[in-house]
Parts: structure tokens; sequence; C-alpha cells
């Protein structure tokens, strides 16, 4: 992917790093303390949009102390390899919310609703492999109880409390979520973003993640330094295994950064918050940096946010 500008000076992140973090954290703040009225009926919303966005944050925290080099910790040597599924996580998390503002009661609702799913598919598995084991026993007629109450409380239908698989569903990946917007809003703006970047992003980070032949080289390649020697030398190798592992590192770190910048930035352009300015600033510096950060910011941001 063509994810950093290579005719920049590398950017001094801690420059910028507070500013980042300030703007993650006054939009979790917001989400709690200034919820929408229009959305308080809306059962669950406030919290769910709050908490989600606080586990936005930890992600972050994470990743950043995953790949720091300041304090020197010789325990980080290669932790950047674990970054790739925390950073889909992220870009799952930013089609979720082009998804929901979509219809933000509703899709709550079903959201809602996919748990009811989730729980009756563990209560099946649960009796399927384990309704033999005497200490299973308790864990199955306390679960049948909680979904019992959950069916109630979400005022579910005999059909769909029976049958939640095929009635309710689950909550759809993020190519199902495509296909729902181009089937309920066909002429939705956001169409060809969300393609956009299930297109670029999804399908390298699905990779890392689970390890297809692809992400096996990507990131497995790093330990297989015998054959790479025995390949190219020890002196070329070596070089080479350095600069792919600063690839590596500074394609991850930017792609977290574009995609907490654009989780922000819906959040923003949703609810109006007061943030633009804010976020429009750090777009303005990524973009001078960073060819993923440059392609979101054109393609979406900067007219978004400028109206704003």
């Amino acid at each position: 992917m063509f994810i950093v500008k290579k005719d920049q000076p590398d950017l001094d992140f801690s420059v910028v790093q507070g500013c980042l973090e300030e703007l993650l954290e006054a939009s979790a703040n917001f989400l709690e303390r200034q919820w929408p009225n229009k959305y308080q009926i809306v059962d669950s919303a406030r919290v769910i949009f709050y908490t989600r966005m606080r586990l936005v944050i930890n992600t972050y925290s994470s990743i950043m102390w995953l790949t720091a080099d300041i304090p020197a910790d010789p325990r980080r040597k290669y932790l950047v390899l674990a970054t790739p599924p925390l950073i889909r996580s992220l870009f799952e998390e930013l089609m979720y919310l082009i998804f929901v503002f979509h219809d933000l009661p509703a899709l709550m609702q079903s959201f809602a609703m996919t748990n009811y799913t989730e729980l009756a598919l563990e209560i099946n598995h649960a009796e399927r492999f384990h309704h033999t084991k005497p200490e299973w026993s308790q864990y199955i007629s306390d679960s049948k109880k909680r979904l019992e109450g959950l069916g109630v409380k979400l005022k579910l239908s005999p059909k769909q409390a029976e049958n939640p698989k095929s009635e309710i569903g689950r909550w759809p990946t993020p190519g199902r979520m495509i296909r729902i917007v181009k089937e309920r809003w066909p002429d939705s703006t956001n169409i060809e973003f969300m393609e956009y970047i299930q297109s670029w992003l999804y399908r390298t980070l699905s990779g890392d993640t689970h390890l297809s032949f692809h992400g096996v080289v990507r990131r497995g390649s790093f330990y297989a330094t015998k054959e790479t020697r025995e390949s190219l030398g020890i002196e070329d190798a070596k070089i080479k295994e350095a600069e792919r592992y600063e690839s590596f590192k500074m394609e991850m770190i930017w792609t977290m950064v574009s995609l907490l910048l654009s989780i922000v930035s819906e959040i923003e352009i949703h609810f109006q918050f007061g943030l633009a300015a804010r976020a429009k600033y750090l777009w303005v510096i990524f973009e001078q940096h960073s060819d993923l950060a440059k392609e979101f910011y054109k393609s979406r941001y900067q007219q978004n946010l400028a109206s704003l």
C-alpha cells in the first residue's frame, strides 16, 4: 500500500501527539456528556458510543506502546508485527460509524438484537458439546434465563425468539454493511468511500490478521533470517531487514493515525460537537506526510469538515 510519502521529511510525532490524544479524549467526553436529545430514547446508544470510543483510545495506546522507540526496551523488538489485528479493529470501527449513521435509531436497535442471536448461538454450542457434563448444567440454565429476559426486553416476536439466526441475523461484516447500504440507501453519498477504504485497507489488514500467504510473508519473514541471509548474504540481508521493518512499522503507524482521525471526523460530522477545526488542523499536517492520510482527507473529510 502507498502509505508514507517519500519526498517529505519524517514527522516528529511528539509535536502533534498531544493534539491527537486530546482530540480523541474530547470526542469520548462529548459522546458521554453531551449526547444529543434526539437520541435519548435510543436505548443504550449513549453508553455504547462513548465506551466504543474509549476502546478506540485503548487500542491507540496499545499500539503506541508496541511501536514506541522511547524509552528503549529490547522486549519491544518486533512487537509491531502484532499490530495489524488492532489496526483492523480501528478500520471496523470506522465502517461501523459510517454504517450506523445512516439510521442511528433503527440500526442501534438491530445492533442490540444481534446480542440475542449471539447468546442463542452460544447456548446451542454449549448444549451440543457439553450437555452431558454436570459442570456445564448451571451455566446452560443461567444462559437460558438471560436469553429469555433479553427477548422480553427487546420485545421480540415469537418467531424472532425461536429462530434468531434467520429472523434477526448477526451484525454485518464491513462487506455486508456496504451491501445493506446499497439496498436500503442506494443514493447514499457514503457508498463510494466505504467501497474505497474497504478495497484499500481491508484486504491487507485481514490478510495480515488471518495470516494469508501474503500475510505470513509480510509478518513472518522477519523471523526467517537464516533463509534471507543465505539468499542475500549477511550484510545485504541485515540492511534489507532493517528497511522492511521500518517500512512495515511506518505503514502500521500511519494507517492507525489515518483511521483514528477518520473516526473522530465521522463523529464530528454527525454530532457537530465543535471539534472540526482541531480535526482539520491535524489532517492538514498528516496529509503532507502520508499518501493514505492525503487520500482520506481529499476524498472525504476536507469537504465534509469545511462546512462545519
